[in-house]
């Protein structure tokens, strides 16, 4: 078996397929078949094999093969495999954490937040997408690295009906009313960092999502110098009120104009795309004030935002 660094150092070089690539430089036989009650189990035996429940999700199958590689790297016993980072076994606690680092490595999750403090529930949501996991692994992995990525503080807490059922957090305490009333602001913001101080005069940065019948919570604790920048998604958010206020009409036109640009200018850099919007829209479909508003700074700026998810 290898070492847990070189474990890894693949995984890394076959991001977002890390898992799988390394079962199989470890030539280990990974069976999907539907299974009741359980998401997957390890046999460690004389032909080590690990099976995964063909009836989860995608991202919950992809975890629970993690799981159970962390448990052969970490050479701990494998226990059935059931709710992601909700064990009260420390060998299960452990296995969860080294697999969300399998799945997203430290490099990779720094890359995909860009230094970008606070965390918004659009950023959260990217990383899930990127890395191939649900948006709660990807939320419970920014817990995970807290001191690393910058943050004083982080948990995550899962909600149903208004209800903590559970959170996942290392060393970060607070009631479940608060809990509950972060939620329910963060919940009203639309996506949007919600902000209150907290009693040691840190910030506590609240960012939610849904998933099927719950809530998930990310909490956050900064420092007030960090906690008051502007998210991307937020400053983007100011930004499209600026330019196009209640003018649906506008906006629809500029979405379309963009998913135009998107098909017809495969192969440009970014800036090329930028321009070739300009010089096709600009005076032409555009004019006026429009026109103006698409040529300012801010206007240059949401539209660099919106192409760069086809252009570099």
């Amino acid at each position: 078996m290898i070492s847990c660094e070189q474990a890894l150092e693949i995984t890394g070089a076959h991001f977002p397929q890390g898992p799988e690539q390394l079962a199989r430089h470890l030539r280990l036989p990974v069976v999907c078949e539907p299974l009741v009650g359980v998401a997957g189990w390890c046999v460690q035996a004389h032909n080590t094999v690990i099976c995964v429940n063909s009836n989860s999700p995608p991202s919950r199958q992809r975890f629970t093969l993690a799981h159970e590689l962390a448990h052969l790297l970490l050479g701990t016993t494998p226990d059935i495999a059931t709710n992601p980072f909700q064990s009260d076994t420390a060998e299960e606690r452990e296995a969860d954490q080294f697999a969300s680092q399998l799945l997203i490595p430290q490099s990779k999750l720094e890359q995909l937040l860009n230094n970008e403090l606070p965390i918004s529930t659009k950023r959260i949501e990217r990383i899930a997408k990127v890395a191939n996991v649900s948006p709660v692994m990807a939320a419970c992995r920014i817990v995970s690295s807290a001191d690393e990525l910058g943050l004083r503080n982080a948990a995550v807490v899962f909600l149903v009906d208004g209800q903590e059922k559970w959170r996942y957090s290392t060393k970060l305490s607070f009631s479940t009313e608060s809990a509950v009333q972060l939620c329910n602001q963060a919940r009203d913001a639309k996506g949007q960092p919600v902000r209150c101080k907290n009693t040691d005069g840190n910030i506590i940065v609240g960012s939610v999502f849904d998933g099927w019948e719950y809530q998930v919570l990310l909490v956050q604790l900064l420092p007030p110098e960090v906690a008051s920048q502007e998210s991307q998604e937020e400053r983007i958010q100011r930004i499209t009120l600026s330019i196009f206020g209640d003018d649906k009409s506008f906006r629809g036109s500029v979405s379309g104009c963009i998913g135009s640009i998107k098909s017809s200018c495969a192969g440009m850099t970014l800036e090329q795309a930028v321009q070739a919007f300009c010089t096709r829209y600009i005076g032409r479909r555009f004019q006026g004030e429009q026109a103006r508003q698409l040529q300012s700074a801010e206007g240059q700026e949401f539209l660099r935002f919106h192409l760069r998810k086809w252009f570099s």
